[in-house]
């Protein structure tokens, strides 16, 4: 019975070493997911920022092809008309009647 009694011990003093390694076996995997969701969230958020960038970057690279599209085109419809200067020429007397 004593044997027994001393086996338990031995058990009981096992599993309580045991459950203080996976406690700390839990708290270090615990800090290496803080660690990499704070490293992922600063990720994404530099990457965000670049995208933003980015993004400003194309919009101002189509606006002015817009721009020049439409350039372009008034130009073009401007010879196609034989206009040769954007200030319309109103002949003198004319003006009265506009």
């Amino acid at each position: 019975m004593e044997a027994r009694l001393h086996e338990a011990e031995d058990e009981m003093t096992r599993l309580r070493g045991e459950a203080r390694q996976l406690r700390t076996e839990a708290s270090i995997e615990k800090k290496q997911k803080e660690d990499l969701q704070l490293r992922l969230t600063a990720q994404k958020e530099e990457l965000e920022r670049e995208f933003a960038v980015e993004r400003e970057e194309l919009e101002a690279d189509y606006q002015k092809q817009v721009d020049d599209t439409f350039i372009f085109g008034y130009r073009c419809c401007m010879k196609k008309n034989g206009i040769k200067r954007d200030v319309p020429s109103i002949p003198p007397g004319e003006e009265k009647k506009l």
